[in-house]
């Protein structure tokens, strides 16, 4: 059974970039569905260095400076959306 969710127009397009990135990667078509699926292993493993490739951060920072600025994103998606 499929949900809708609701995405920002910036996030919707790093997931269609992810998206053709793993239709190169493994030679079929994917969906929305499959590169949730992809980024939720990567968090479940806590890989920042493949994290960092994917969304283009400097390697320079630190896995804790990595989340400390997810932890800010969150308070600002918080307060924008009021969860």
């Amino acid at each position: 059974m499929s949900e809708t969710i609701r995405v920002s127009k910036e996030v919707k397009r790093e997931l269609i970039k992810i998206m053709g990135e793993l239709q190169i990667e493994r030679g079929e078509k994917v969906d929305f569905n499959d590169v949730i699926e992809f980024l939720l292993s990567l968090y479940r493993k806590k890989n920042p260095e493949v994290l960092r490739s994917l969304v283009g951060i400097l390697p320079s920072l630190s896995a804790e400076e990595l989340e400390e600025e997810r932890r800010k994103e969150i308070e600002l998606e918080k307060e924008k959306y009021g969860i």
